[in-house]
């Protein structure tokens, strides 16, 4: 199968250290014995009890087992949501942090049993979930996920999805890089080349995704231009990410969490340019950016002609205009940047110039 593109020359493949992207784990989910967790934490008196209540339609227990299971794994660090029912799972609890969705707890069911009788919960953070555990101290990542990989462990838990991206910021590995090496056969395994699909945004810079795998199969790689994504049209920022899963064949090991770096580029050595850590901070920073110019942009597009005719109605006076602002202000901020000063700055940046002007009748500057 060869999938078509710009025709970008061909990247260099080799790739000095300082060169190198840095990896991060932007998706986890495993599943872990649920009454070892609760006899660990001693609230466990009566196994059968326990397992009939849960395994009920009422579920008297069910939030005290959710706050264990928060406490044990994400002391202190996310909100519970409602409890409600699953599918596959009795029980779910939603996992929020300002509003906004994280994780999930779930758990309950005669059908969430091992084969070896273990009794199972089953423990999901999101990419902003994974991102907030591994911001929530001054550990360093391989520390943070040390801890997390350790109390797993103890557990009996077995992963059942990953998702390791790397993030290339200025963008020296595009996707069109990607497609050219699909098409020179680096990404076939044992002979056989992989489904591949490219969703193409036609030029109009909301972002191009390229796919080598299926999500049904074990591991599925994405190369998407993530600046475009999250609302910056001329954002370089590309990213690199696999998600794995867990199968009869193979298992995910906990050292995925300490160190996944090896794991990304040993499921496609292609991919060599990725190493060490990925820089969390900046990541978060590159999300708001975007989505601050994507703002800026909504805002100017709908709300600029009127605000043209409120300053054509105070006669240039700044000041009344900026009374006539105040007055339509709320007191929220947007959820994509909650904090007043890195409002302010990134706004100051980005949104004003340095002395106002009216527009022309024609609407034109």
């Amino acid at each position: 199968m060869t999938v078509v593109g710009t025709g970008l020359p061909s990247s260099n493949r080799g790739v000095s250290e300082t060169e190198q992207v840095g990896v991060v784990i932007d998706w986890l989910a495993a599943s872990f014995d649920l009454l070892s967790l609760l006899e660990a934490c001693g609230l466990l008196d009566d196994r059968r009890a326990v397992t009939e209540d849960l395994n009920g339609r009422v579920g008297q227990c069910a939030t005290s087992v959710a706050e264990a299971i928060a406490a044990h794994f994400v002391p202190g660090l996310f909100e519970l949501g409602e409890q409600s029912r699953g599918r596959f799972y009795n029980w779910r609890f939603a996992l929020r942090h300002d509003d906004n969705h994280v994780g999930l707890l779930e758990f309950g069911g005669i059908n969430t049993m091992r084969q070896d009788g273990t009794y199972t919960a089953r423990l999901e953070l999101t990419g902003d979930g994974c991102r907030l555990y591994e911001a929530s101290s001054g550990s360093d990542h391989a520390q943070r996920w040390s801890l997390l990989a350790s109390l797993l462990g103890a557990l009996d838990a077995r992963l059942t999805r990953v998702d390791i991206a790397a993030d290339d910021f200025p963008g020296k590995w595009p996707v069109q890089w990607a497609i050219d090496r699909y098409n020179e056969g680096a990404f076939d395994r044992r002979g056989q080349r992989p489904k591949a699909r490219l969703i193409d945004d036609m030029g109009n810079k909301t972002g191009k995704t390229f796919y080598v795998g299926s999500r049904q199969s074990e591991q599925q790689l994405r190369v998407y231009e993530k600046g475009r994504e999250q609302g910056d049209p001329e954002s370089p920022w590309v990213r690199y990410e696999v998600e794995f899963h867990a199968s009869n064949r193979r298992e995910l090991p906990l050292e995925m969490l300490v160190d996944p770096a090896p794991y990304l580029v040993g499921a496609y050595p292609v991919l060599d340019f990725v190493g060490g850590i990925g820089e969390r901070l900046r990541i978060a920073a590159e999300k708001v950016l975007a989505n601050c110019k994507r703002a800026v942009a909504n805002f100017r597009r709908q709300y600029g002609p009127m605000l043209n005719a409120m300053l054509h109605a105070s006669g240039g006076d700044e000041g009344m205009l900026a009374r006539l602002v105040l007055g339509t202000a709320r007191s929220s901020l947007p959820v994509w940047c909650p904090r007043p000063d890195d409002a302010a700055q990134l706004l100051t940046a980005i949104l004003f110039a340095p002395s106002g002007h009216i527009e022309g009748q024609n609407g034109q500057e």
